[in-house]
């Protein structure tokens, strides 16, 4: 009887031929402008994931290496997707941007369309990502935590001046993603979601909890949100230039001054509404 003893693989150190294959493929999609993630370059040195991590231990390893060689790499925290989300909310943020491209986008991120398509399958998608960056709701919540025992006045104004300084500063962003949205209508619904869809349900809580405590009274809650709302939309509608120019002229835009339109808002919501003495008498 033959026993046949168990044949046991040999480990063998990686072959520095494979290494260097890897380091040039990595070079070149460096010098492109190219991903480097531990896939990208493993395809482009014909050799597997695995491969790359036996000599380098990973895609931090082989950025080092690269700049231990002196070459300018990202750094590993800052990964290519967030690159291009970031490139494409720079590039919306530039006033009068109109329709942006792949290749705007990716220039402005330092990489190729090759790479743009390797995180997104087209241009909508990467608007969705940049539109998740413009959502108010962690100003709104801890605006509304700081004025929890404020009177509603107080606290309104506070909310309505929070919201539309995180508009202005974003106006030119929200604009040119709602021009952008020509192209790609379905993303438009995100684009809303984000600016309003969050921060609607914070403000309604908000409001009903007053309504509760007797502060105001109840009234369609879709009305209270676009009466509160509505001048951050004026502003993105017509721009800063425009509100501004407005401003020159002597017409006050309810943006620039929350406290004359929270005022003017309660006393449509106020439970017991000073009456205006100099207001005509409504006709029943």
């Amino acid at each position: 009887m033959v026993v046949k003893r168990p044949v046991t693989a040999s480990v063998q150190a990686p072959a520095p031929c494979t290494r260097e294959a890897i380091l040039q493929a990595a070079r070149r999609r460096l010098a492109a402008g190219e991903e480097l993630s531990i896939g990208a370059v493993a395809a482009e040195a014909g050799v597997s994931r695995q491969t790359v991590h036996a000599h380098f231990g990973g895609a931090k390893g082989l950025l080092a290496e690269l700049a231990a060689e002196g070459l300018a790499v990202p750094a590993p925290d800052e990964p290519t997707r967030e690159r291009l989300i970031d490139a494409a909310v720079r590039v919306l943020s530039q006033p009068g941007g109109g329709l942006i491209s792949i290749e705007a986008i990716a220039a402005e991120a330092g990489l190729t369309k090759g790479a743009f398509y390797h995180h997104f399958a087209d241009r909508g998608e990467l608007f969705r990502a940049a539109a998740q960056r413009i959502s108010p709701i962690a100003e709104l919540q801890a605006c509304l935590e700081a004025n929890e025992d404020a009177p509603a006045r107080e606290s309104l104004v506070a909310m309505a001046r929070t919201y539309y300084d995180f508009i202005r500063a974003r106006a030119d962003l929200v604009r040119n993603l709602a021009v952008n949205s020509t192209v790609d209508p379905e993303y438009t619904q995100v684009v809303m979601s984000e600016i309003v869809g969050k921060g609607a349900p914070v403000i309604f809580a908000w409001y009903m909890g007053r309504v509760g405590r007797g502060e105001l009274r109840p009234i369609n809650p879709a009305l209270m949100i676009q009466m509160l709302l509505g001048p951050a939309f004026m502003l993105v509608v017509m721009g800063t230039e425009m509100l501004d120019e407005m401003a020159r002229r002597g017409i006050q835009p309810a943006i620039q001054d929350p406290e004359a339109y929270v005022d003017l808002v309660l006393q449509g919501i106020a439970a017991d509404p000073t009456p205006d003495p100099n207001a005509r008498p409504s006709i029943s």
